[in-house]
């Protein structure tokens, strides 16, 4: 549903329906231009009729409440009969109301992120939440990327100890790999 504004006046909506009594203060609140003036006229109680036959009797044309949140309430079509009935001006005020309120894009959010911390300084801070905490003992911090990567070469280093541990044969077969890789040959003269 359209969000309506009219001569800097919020047109308040109630269960689909526009208020006519925001509607007539922001025409100006004349006298003759009241709602109820409006709802006699012959012309908008067939415009009432036609409506209400189109939508198969599903949905009000008009609700009227008494009370304080009182007032008459009315589909988009008799917003418009109404705006006409008042005067052209006021017509094409509500038609670009309606058109504006329709074509509203939503205002993009800006979010603005922090900049990044340097390592520097998630070093300093980790060292300061670190004394803020009583710890005393050095401190070594190190990027979990980098631990992730000496774990595994552990793990590779443990492998290859198994397997020559297991094969004896591969230290020998190692040890010839070796000296093939650098172009030397250890102990020979």
């Amino acid at each position: 549903m359209a969000h309506l504004i009219i001569s800097s006046k919020d047109i308040r909506t109630l269960d689909g329906l526009y208020s006519l009594n925001d509607l007539h203060k922001a025409a100006g609140s004349e006298s003759r231009h009241l709602p109820a003036q409006f709802l006699r006229n012959q012309q908008t109680k067939e415009l009432i009729a036609e409506i209400e036959n189109y939508a198969n009797s599903h949905s009000l044309a008009v609700n009227t409440n008494q009370g304080r949140s009182g007032g008459t309430w009315v589909c988009k079509e008799l917003v418009y009969a109404y705006a006409m009935w008042i005067s052209p001006k006021f017509n094409l005020q509500v038609i670009r109301a309606f058109d504006q309120a329709q074509h509203q894009e939503p205002e993009p959010v800006q979010q603005i992120l922090p900049a990044p911390i340097q390592d520097d300084e998630k070093l300093k801070l980790i060292n300061d939440i670190a004394q803020s905490l009583g710890i005393t003992e050095s401190i070594v911090v190190v990027p979990a990327a980098d631990i992730m990567n000496m774990v595994e070469t552990i793990r590779k280093y443990q492998i290859a100890v198994d397997q020559l541990q297991t094969n004896p044969l591969r230290i020998d077969e190692t040890i010839e790999r070796v000296k093939n890789a650098t172009g030397r040959h250890f102990g020979e003269g």
